[in-house]
């Protein structure tokens, strides 16, 4: 829908911009927004989009009306399934804010469900039916701050709007992460579902007057506030079971819907909804993608019109700007007055919007042919004059009234005793059982201003503490949670609650960042403003405990880097520093944590090692850290290993007993794996000689038997045995 008066919308734009931030900055005041006190009509939200198909019809550019999937809900009651992977709906029986129990999901939309609900305190009050609709955000978007306070601009927008023929909201709020819209609940039938009972002949004259006549009244009374549909159908006109029309999806701006954009799920959706209306019912003028005006809502009126009392669409479900390019001519037809047929036909026809007619006059053009309603008025007030004959009848129970009178007015007496207490009394009497639930809730709605400032000043204290470098969050959530629970429905509450969110989650990423930042310089010792990487890390799980920190890509690589170059130069400062950032900021990445605790073993080993040659240094007797040697030379030993197994002649055997001789001098003498590695180069140069004294090599020969002998010799000297 569209709305004219943008002075309006930007005045709320600039109050609702209070955030929360600044410590010592106060959060704006409460707009006061009265809830509707009309009690919810039992109604039935059975409705879907409209069915028609529309593959003929050619794309055009996208209208400047809010597109469905942008706004909160498609229709207030399309029932359709939703099975994506993750999507979460709330179970039966679920109780939200302590009031509404889900009976069933009756509907979902681009960012919200609807269900049908029971209202424990209309169910309580006697109320026949106490069923009311639910619209609530669903899962996936529930930690965007902005998207509930949408859904809370939207309850305020569409509460201003009370007409009986257009769908009322009741209250909204949050419980739990859940934020929902309380709305009527409809017991009955769409306009489209009436047309499809009443084939082939359409509803008489009669009957789809009384229809026509609410509808009438709905848009008078929007085009009066300079709002227009600009989405109106048979799909989203419903008659409840008294008889009463309702129109839904009325009360967004076309200034909120715009907002709605940048939160909007994609969606797979059909051409009708791509377009943001519906073309059967779209003017030319909506679908040249023109702001919509009145005349908009005329079109589709008289389309509507039209269709109860034929049962067939004016153009035969073709666009109008098809029908004008392909000559479809319009009938009229026969249950249709000639008085009535001419307005009817000149909107349909006039594809200018130039005519002069209006919601009004088609209104006085419907009823032009009344009877007067004076004879029957007449006769309800002669009924009532008769009544009055029973009047002496009641004087037997004079006296038990005037008792009961009695009673009343001292109850009433001190019921307002209470109510006149101090405002900080307030929450002792409340928690009173002797005190009724309805003067309980008296009592804290007449203190309500007070009280609620009083919390907003705990609030205040908190944030200006000076001894403190970022907001006590923890401690704002819970006088938040406090003053919820006796103002479950403030707005004032929830928006306070929505920017202490908004802060948090601003604070705790803009220091996520910094963090990454200096992971990804490697800079682990740096400090900034006195602060080092862990004081940070500390200042964020201070904020909220066991943050979920999740170190970028880069500073990732740039980690595992400089932990195999530690690793490398055997550095024990360099690896005693990246192992505590690692168990800090990686140890629950699965690719580092083979490599830390590589890490951790070289570095243990490289101080045991360094240990040992300071005693060694110092004259001090001390046991060879023969285990840190394997850690820190296992792969050398590994490397000589594969040369001697791919040794195939003399002279690399005999460069082979060069390395080896070579790695001998960083080991005492009867290093295991030095005597091991001599032992079997031995052998290999006795396999050898014999090889050549088998191609009457000797000289050969004799020089392989020398050069094992020699090994052989050095391998007893260490008292190796193997």
């Amino acid at each position: 829908m569209s709305v004219d008066n943008e002075k309006k919308n930007t005045q709320e734009e600039k109050n609702d911009k209070t955030k929360f931030i600044a410590r010592s900055q106060k959060i704006g005041p409460e707009k006061n927004v009265e809830k509707s006190k009309i009690e919810p009509v039992s109604v039935k939200e059975i409705n879907k989009e409209d069915s028609i198909n529309d593959k003929s019809h050619t794309k055009r550019p996208e209208s400047k009306t809010a597109h469905p999937s942008t706004r909160t809900e498609v229709n207030t009651t399309v029932t359709r399934e939703n099975n994506s992977p993750g999507y979460q709906t709330l179970e039966k029986g679920h109780l939200v804010k302590n009031r509404y129990v889900i009976d069933s999901l009756i509907g979902h939309g681009g960012l919200c469900d609807v269900y049908r609900a029971k209202d424990k305190v209309l169910e309580s009050s006697g109320v026949a039916s106490p069923f009311v609709a639910l619209k609530v955000l669903q899962h996936e978007y529930i930690d965007q701050p902005e998207t509930a306070r949408m859904l809370i601009r939207e309850a305020q927008h569409t509460q201003t709007l009370s007409h009986p023929n257009i769908i009322r909201v009741f209250d909204f709020g949050v419980d739990n992460k859940i934020y929902f819209i309380v709305m009527e609940y409809l017991d009955g039938e769409t306009i489209e579902q009436l047309i499809q009972r009443s084939r082939p002949n359409g509803l008489a004259f009669p009957n789809a007057k009384v229809l026509l006549n609410q509808i009438l009244d709905a848009l008078i009374y929007a085009h009066s506030l300079d709002i227009v549909h600009a989405d109106l159908k048979p799909a989203n006109i419903m008659i409840d079971s008294a008889g009463t029309v309702k129109l839904l999806d009325f009360g967004v701006s076309k200034t909120e819907r715009l907002k709605q954009d940048q939160y909007a799920a994609k969606r797979k959706v059909d051409d009708h909804q791509v377009l943001g209306y519906t073309p059967n019912y779209a003017s030319l003028n909506i679908i040249c993608g023109n702001k919509p005006c009145r005349q908009d809502d005329l079109f589709a009126f008289a389309c509507i019109a039209y269709e109860l009392l034929s049962c067939k669409h004016p153009y035969n479900r073709t666009p109008i700007d098809l029908a004008k390019k392909n000559a479809i001519p319009l009938k009229k037809p026969s249950g249709f007055p000639n008085a009535l047929w001419h307005d009817i036909k000149t909107i349909l026809t006039d594809t200018s919007g130039q005519y002069k007619l209006s919601a009004e006059s088609l209104k006085q053009r419907l009823n032009q042919n009344n009877r007067s309603k004076y004879a029957i008025a007449a006769l309800i007030v002669l009924g009532l004059f008769t009544s009055l004959g029973v009047a002496h009848h009641l004087n037997s129970q004079i006296v038990q009234l005037e008792e009961t009178n009695r009673q009343l007015a001292h109850s009433l007496q001190t019921q307002q005793q209470i109510i006149n207490s101090q405002p900080e009394s307030a929450f002792e009497l409340s928690a009173s059982d002797t005190i009724h639930p309805v003067l309980r809730a008296g009592l804290l709605r007449h203190h309500k201003q007070t009280l609620l400032a009083k919390f907003e000043q705990q609030i205040d204290e908190i944030l200006n503490q000076s001894n403190n470098e970022y907001p006590d969050y923890d401690q704002v959530e819970s006088v938040l949670k406090h003053a919820a629970i006796y103002y479950p429905d403030s707005h004032k509450l929830e928006l306070l609650n929505l920017d202490m969110r908004s802060s948090k989650r601003s604070t705790l990423l803009s220091i996520e960042r910094h963090i990454n930042s200096v992971l990804e310089k490697g800079q682990y010792d740096a400090q900034q403003d006195g602060k080092s990487i862990v004081d940070l890390n500390n200042d964020l799980n201070s904020i909220q405990k066991n943050y979920p920190l999740t170190p970028s890509s880069l500073a990732l690589e740039v980690f595992e880097q400089n932990l195999i170059d530690a690793i490398e130069q055997r550095n024990s400062i360099a690896l005693t520093e990246l192992l505590a950032i690692g168990a800090t900021f990686f140890s629950t990445h699965e690719a580092s944590q083979q490599r830390l605790l590589h890490a951790k073993e070289v570095n243990s080993a490289v101080i045991a090692m360094e240990k040992w040659k300071q005693a060694e240094e110092n004259g001090q007797q001390a046991v060879y850290p023969y285990d840190a040697a394997q850690v820190l030379y296992g792969h050398k030993f590994t490397s000589l290993h594969k040369k001697l197994e791919n040794a195939t002649t003399v002279n690399s055997l005999d460069q082979l007993v060069t390395d080896i001789d070579n790695l001998a001098k960083d080991f005492p003498p009867n290093f295991p794996n030095i005597s091991e590695l001599r032992f079997q180069t031995a052998n290999k140069y006795l396999k050898f000689s014999d090889m050549l004294l088998r191609k009457r090599q000797s000289v050969s020969a004799r020089n392989a038997m020398k050069k094992a002998n020699e090994l052989l010799q050095q391998v007893d000297s260490t008292d190796f045995r193997g």
